[in-house]
Order: structure tokens, then C-alpha cells, then sequence
């Protein structure tokens, strides 16, 4: 990895419970790092982990990222907003032009949009798409969404653990409940496997009452099924110590689930715990670590032989940490002709017409509103 990189990676999520934050950990050992948690006041910390956070105005951003940006060297600035705040990231953009822009889309972030709003939700990734030297991804299959993107999958922080003296019968299920939740599968499950006790550690979204209803109907309806309630990064290393196995009941031959790459497959396998999951492609691809199951009696036929001592992964399973992720984040960045240029001290605009990332963008943009740029 080349050093001397001042890194600034942009989020909108709580630090609490964003995945991206070890990232952000693993990328300090070798760079100076700054989180800058995009809000209606802006909250920037680093370059230390334990360095304070700072609140300030955007205005305050925009004139420190400008001062940045004038003292030479080469910044890298990674946006994982979600594509929540478009035009607010596309004007710190064009003040910020000395660097390497990266957008991370780590999911498809189109999931729950139908109609005029999915098409807002496409415009909002197009616009930082197209003002982006690379785009990141979590799967083969975004890749396949968003052409020219790189993967750079998931990790996770957690390192193997003893699980001495646990219940066997006690199953976790990390989750959040969502469209993606297969609560049938759990249900069937449930009653297939009395001789467990589900353990489920998740949040719904406030926005989701329907959601919210049926997860707190498993838990009433089902004696062997117990709600522990929303989680953070800083719990799950307690979480996952007390349980051998974890089942992940994600939606089958979904379009929802065709693209995620679940954390939870990388804290547990990474932990020591068997996992079980439905039939996705991120478990198919993470085989023969991950027990896949076709459905719900499948799945208590797998739990009831681990349980017994009759089936495990195989050994030699090696952790997925966040330093792999960071490396290979550093090898996207250094392979970019951007970043030569830039080390050649040829300096680019921000919006380079005609390159390879701006008819990457262009893909996301709806034919009709291609067709009326005159750009096929």
C-alpha cells in the first residue's frame, strides 16, 4: 500500500452501528483518516481513532475541505452517503477538486422504491456515480447493476472466539427485519425445531409499523422464539460469544436479496459459529462454509445434525477482516489512472467528460432521459 494518503470517508449513518466505521479503523493504520458523518450539521472526526469528533455548519466543512484540498498531496474521498444527499456531496465535490472521488455503493439502495420515487432514488446514485474515478461494490452482482464498479465485498472486525459452554439449543439470528426477512421460513422453523430456542438480535425500521407487527407477532406466537432487541457494533463480540450457531432466514429467489452481502455471514463465520442460511447467492458463494438450505424443513434437518455433533464446516476457514478490504480498497485507488495522474502532477477537473466512470454513471440513467440528452 502506498502511504501518505489523507483520506476522507463521508457517511450518513449513526457511529454507533455503521458498518463502515472498521473500515475507517483498518484504513488508519497506514493513512490519515477523517469520518465526516454527513448531517443538517456536519460531525467530522479522526485523524486518530480516538481523536474528538468536531461538530460544525457545512459551511465549515466546505471551507476546511477547500483549505485541504490547496496544500498539496493526494486526497482520496470515499461517499458512503447512500446517495441520500446527492447534490449536498456533488458541490463538496467542486470544491474539493484536488483527489480521487470513490462512491460506494455497497448496496443496491433501490430496494424499498416503486414508481416516480425508485426513479428519484436512480437519479440520486446517477448524479455521484458519473462525478465519481470509482465506484465500489459488494458483490459480482452489483457489479453486474452498475458496469465499470469494482467489488470490494464486505469483512468484519470480529476475530475467533471460545464458545465454551454454551447451549447448543440456543440458535442466534442477527438480522434486521425488512423486506428481505423470510418470516415464514422462521416460523416453519420454529415449529419444526422445538427442541431450540431462536434468539433474535435486530431492529426494524421505524418507518416499517407493518414490518414491526409481524416481527413482534414471531415472538408472541412462539415460545421458543425470544426478541433481544436492536444491537450495535460494540455488542456483537458479546452477542456472538454465547451461540454455536446462527441461522440467516433471508428471502430465497428475490430480486431484494440477489445483490447483498451480509455482514452477519462474515461476523459469525469469522467468530467460530455454523451458519445456516436460505438459499441466496451471497451464502451459495461463500460455500462450503455456509449450510444452505433449500427451505425451512431442510433447515431444522441441518440444525438438529449440527446440534448432534454430526455435520460442520470444514476447518481451515480463514477470517475476512476489514485490513484484506483496506488493502484491496488501496490497490482500486493506486490502479486508477486518476491517482497517476494526479503523482505526475497532472491535476484534472472534477468532471472529466468522456471517461470511464462517467458512461458508467450514464448506465443508471433511464433510456427515455438518455434519449433526450442524446447519449445512448
Amino acid at each position: 500500500m502506498t502511504a501518505g494518503f489523507r483520506i476522507f470517508v463521508f457517511t450518513c449513518r449513526d457511529p454507533s452501528s455503521d458498518f463502515r466505521r472498521p473500515l475507517v479503523d483498518a484504513l488508519r493504520r497506514d493513512h490519515e483518516v477523517y469520518c465526516i458523518r454527513m448531517r443538517r450539521r456536519p460531525v467530522i472526526s479522526g485523524p486518530e481513532q480516538a481523536s474528538p469528533a468536531s461538530e460544525m455548519s457545512l459551511a465549515e466543512l466546505v471551507k476546511r475541505l477547500a483549505r485541504r484540498c490547496r496544500d498539496g498531496g493526494i486526497d482520496i474521498y470515499f461517499d458512503s452517503t447512500d446517495a441520500s444527499l446527492p447534490a449536498v456531496m456533488l458541490f463538496i465535490r467542486s470544491v474539493a477538486r484536488r483527489g480521487v472521488w470513490c462512491f460506494d455503493m455497497h448496496d443496491d439502495l433501490r430496494y424499498y422504491h416503486r414508481g416516480l420515487a425508485r426513479l428519484r432514488r436512480t437519479l440520486a446514485i446517477a448524479l455521484p456515480r458519473m462525478g465519481s474515478h470509482a465506484v465500489v461494490c459488494a458483490t459480482p452482482a452489483l457489479a453486474e447493476l452498475f458496469p465499470g464498479s469494482h467489488v470490494l465485498g464486505n469483512a468484519s472486525h470480529i476475530l475467533p472466539m471460545s464458545h465454551d459452554g454454551t447451549d447448543p439449543a440456543d440458535v442466534l439470528i442477527l438480522t434486521s427485519f425488512d423486506a428481505r426477512f423470510d418470516f415464514d421460513f422462521v416460523v416453519r422453523l420454529a415449529r419444526a425445531s422445538t427442541q431450540s430456542r431462536f434468539h433474535i438480535h435486530g431492529w426494524t425500521r421505524n418507518s416499517d409499523p407493518e414490518t414491526a407487527q409481524r416481527a413482534s407477532r414471531l415472538v408472541t406466537e412462539h415460545a421458543n422464539i425470544l426478541d433481544h432487541g436492536p444491537y450495535t457494533t460494540d455488542d456483537l463480540p458479546s452477542i456472538l460469544r454465547a451461540y454455536r450457531v446462527m441461522v440467516a432466514p433471508y428471502r430465497a429467489n428475490s430480486p431484494l436479496t440477489r445483490t447483498i452481502d451480509p455482514l452477519r455471514f462474515y461476523h459469525c463465520l469469522n467468530a467460530g459459529l455454523e451458519v445456516i442460511s436460505t438459499d441466496i447467492p451471497s451464502a451459495r458463494a461463500l460455500a462450503p462454509w455456509v449450510h444452505v438450505v433449500r427451505d425451512a424443513e431442510h433447515g431444522a434437518e441441518t440444525l438438529r445434525r449440527i446440534q448432534a455433533g454430526e455435520v460442520s464446516r470444514p476447518t481451515g476457514f480463514m477470517p475476512t477482516t476489514w485490513e484484506g478490504r483496506a488493502s484491496r480498497l488501496m490497490e482500486i485507488i493506486n490502479g486508477l489512472e486518476r491517482t497517476r495522474r494526479l503523482r505526475g502532477g497532472d491535476i484534472l477537473t472534477s468532471f472529466a467528460p468522456h471517461t470511464h466512470q462517467d458512461q458508467a454513471g450514464r448506465e443508471l440513467l433511464p433510456p427515455l432521459l438518455r434519449s433526450r440528452h442524446g447519449r445512448a
